[in-house]
């Protein structure tokens, strides 16, 4: 009896913890299991910088997991287009003899590498990723960094020396923070790990501060603070003009100038052709307004501008950058308590990254276009070219990992087409989304869940210093691998180990190949923050196992530390930057980009319940009507005769899509805002039936039409024409 009850009962309910691995706030979170089951998500109360806080996103995940559309084994395609299941080793020994193959007729350089959104807390993945990348000497290493973020890489190289060196708001401390083109209640803090953000937000207020968020559109952010409206594109004309009033009536902190930086002179002549009326027209805000802005920012006790991914989607989004940088230097607010502060993460990520030659800017150009490096990726804007174009380097295989760049990049459609164009597409996914049905084989990778995880990328960045590593919270379903297993599986049948060491790729061919966890551990050991194997009280891999709600490394990032942290001689930040003198030329010189054939601009949004495309097929995150509506003004909608609900051609110079309209008061007259990463085709069948127009079809991905030192693309300010559907129908026939 007892023996027939042991085989009967239920297995145990127990909670796990860990970190969500969705966004860049990382919220920890406990996981309750029973057996192979994840019965509740929901947010750790221990955790050092969220605080039991959790999205619904994060509470939701569990539908991903057990998705009856999710990948569970590996897929072959078949000359139809349809895929059939097959083993792991007849997939990876058919892609290693493939690859091979291709080695031998265009050389390792035609092998190229792409590394999606999910791999930035899947350190497994990155790693082994730009170690495969290293190891076959290609160029073409793709990254989701070049849709949205390059431009921080660059400028974080030209200023202190090191790509990953990108300040932050020290959000707990500060007075004023001004918020430009970003929307943190929704994102919650991207390149600012700040846990319960709304309420760090509302804090700044209730103790006598500012928020001022400046966006085209009232955000959920703007509607809770003060918002004032920008025309798209403005960002820099703004940021200039607020910088030239600092330099203009004296308000600069010389003694901070003096202490952090050099060339401090060269910012007037940076700014001379800066005029009020410029600025004005190009943003839409009164000169006087923008003047009683910097004013009050440069007088407040502390103070940090934060610009986010609408100040990281224009075509000169490397000089934004690199003003609001300036204003947070020139106003004494870097390295400042309640000013832009400097990461303290667990892993010496700029340490990591230089010992291996990761980092680095304008090192090589990129085969085709000529568009400078960024640590050692190509912007995905030239991967057509890099396909189509004949030549040696020319890309034939592709490895993409947990990425849909048929929808997610620029001129999504042509990036779709020239997929297909490959001799051989290897996808990492755990759906057959638009991207993967493409591939000759999509593999299954685990999810966060399902393997052990220390969040890599927001480490950078968290208002708390704090580590974190976790195990599995639940066993992988089906057949699926950690990511890094099966690129280290595909490394092997080409001869390679994935790493820029030479050392590994001796050692790797006496057989003896580490692991990620193996190689991270050693790494962080030996980091201030590590145990030094003992010596000292300290972090390692096996005690943060032990306290899986993760240990507060600080109660603040460290200030009074930039001559550390800098890694330009004497740690002083070279402010003469003649690339940025250039692009601010280039400002100048740009024409007004009215055109009477598209009068509107485009701007795009982030939504609650959606994190670019890969939570698209969860029912709970996708209720009712969750198609793309486009925002208009009233004032707009009048003019164009549209109406809630009414169905609207969007076209712009590149392409044209239909979406259903909501006409609110919450954008500035002119502008347009549509949720982006919509319009879905594979096998993930609640987003497909979702349907929605696709932003991104909209877009360019011509090498005119990118931000010209970065690399990024241009997906905000869009010039646009909006008619009814009907309307539009009618005057094409």
């Amino acid at each position: 009896m007892n023996a027939l009850h042991a085989s009967t009962a239920s297995p145990a309910t127990v909670e796990r913890k860990t970190f969500c691995g969705i966004c860049e706030a990382a919220c920890g979170i406990v996981v309750t299991v029973q057996g192979d089951a994840v019965l509740k998500i929901r947010g750790d109360v221990d955790h050092p910088n969220s605080k039991g806080f959790l999205c619904p996103k994060g509470a939701a995940f569990g539908a991903v997991r057990d998705d009856p559309d999710r990948v569970l084994q590996p897929l072959q395609r078949q000359a139809d287009g349809g895929f059939v299941p097959v083993s792991w080793d007849a997939a990876l020994d058919d892609i290693g003899a493939r690859l091979r193959g291709i080695i031998r007729r265009h050389g390792r350089e035609s092998i190229g590498v792409h590394l999606g959104n999910p791999n930035g807390w899947n350190y497994g993945a990155f790693m082994w990723l730009l170690g495969m990348a290293a190891a076959l000497k290609t160029k073409h290493l793709y990254t989701a960094s070049s849709v949205d973020i390059n431009n921080y890489w660059v400028v974080g190289e030209l200023l202190y020396g090191h790509n990953l060196v990108t300040p932050f708001p020290d959000i707990a401390h500060t007075q004023f923070l001004i918020v430009l083109g970003a929307n943190p209640v929704v994102t919650h803090g991207s390149m600012m790990t700040a846990g319960r953000v709304k309420e760090q937000m509302a804090a700044i207020v209730e103790r006598g501060g500012r928020v001022v968020v400046i966006d085209p559109r009232r955000s959920e952010t703007a509607a809770q603070f003060e918002w004032q409206p920008m025309r798209p594109d403005g960002d820099p004309w703004l940021l200039a003009g607020m910088l030239k009033t600092i330099l203009d009536e004296g308000l600069a902190d010389t003694a901070a100038l003096h202490r952090q930086t050099r060339d401090a002179d060269a910012l007037p002549a940076l700014l001379a052709a800066v005029s009020g009326d410029r600025v004005a027209a190009e943003t839409g805000i009164a000169w006087a307004e923008v003047q009683a802005l910097a004013r009050a920012f440069a007088a407040a006790p502390a103070a940090a501008l934060y610009g986010r991914c609408g100040a990281s989607l224009g075509p000169f989004s490397t000089l934004t950058n690199y003003l609001i940088n300036l204003l947070n230097i020139v106003t004494g607010n870097l390295d400042k308590r309640g000013g832009m502060v400097f990461g303290q993460p667990m892993l010496d990520t700029e340490g990591f990254t230089r010992l291996f030659g990761i980092n680095g800017y304008d090192r090589w150009r990129t085969r085709v276009d000529g568009i400078p490096e960024v640590m050692g990726t190509s912007p995905l804007a030239t991967l057509p070219r890099e396909i189509r174009t004949p030549g040696k380097g020319q890309l034939r295989a592709l490895l993409i990992a947990s990425g849909n760049i048929a929808t997610t990049s620029c001129a999504s459609g042509d990036v779709g087409a020239a997929l297909d164009e490959l001799d051989l597409l290897i996808s990492l996914d755990p759906y057959i989304t638009e991207t993967s049905q493409r591939a000759h084989y999509i593999l299954p990778p685990t999810l966060w869940l399902e393997r052990d995880g220390m969040p890599i990328f927001s480490q950078m960045h968290a208002a708390v210093p704090y580590a974190q590593w976790t195990p599995a919270s639940v066993a992988p379903r089906g057949e699926a691998r950690d990511d890094w297993w099966i690129i280290d599986e595909i490394c092997k049948r080409i001869g390679l180990v994935p790493s820029a060491s030479r050392a590994a790729q001796w050692l790797g061919k006496l057989g003896i190949r580490l692991t990620p966890a193996t190689a991270v551990d050693l790494f962080m050991r030996l980091g201030s923050a590590g145990d030094r194997f003992g010596l000292k009280a300290g972090i390692s891999r096996r005690r943060l196992f032990e306290r899986t709600s993760g240990v507060a490394l600080a109660d603040a990032p460290a200030v009074g530390v930039s001559r550390q942290r800098v890694h330009h001689p004497g740690g002083l930040i070279p402010l003469r930057q003649p690339l940025m003198t250039a692009e601010m030329a280039r400002l100048v010189a740009r024409p007004a980009s009215h055109d009477p054939a598209y009068p509107l601009q485009l701007v795009s949004i982030r939504e609650l319940r959606s994190q670019n495309s890969w939570l698209h097929n969860v029912p709970k995150l996708t209720p009712g009507d969750r198609r793309p509506h486009l925002r208009v003004h009233p004032d707009d909608a009048r003019a164009l005769a549209l109406q809630d609900g009414d169905e609207a051609a969007i076209t712009s110079p590149w392409g044209e899509i239909t979406v259903p309209v909501t006409v609110s008061d919450e954008m500035m007259p002119g502008t347009v805002a549509l949720p982006h990463s919509w319009g879905h085709a594979g096998g993930w069948r609640r987003a497909v039936a979702i349907g929605g127009g696709r932003y991104n079809d909209l877009t360019s991905n011509a090498a005119t039409e990118i931000d010209l030192p970065s690399g990024n693309a241009v997906l905000n300010g869009l010039r646009v024409r909006v008619a009814r559907r009907n309307v539009a129908l009618a005057a094409a026939s």
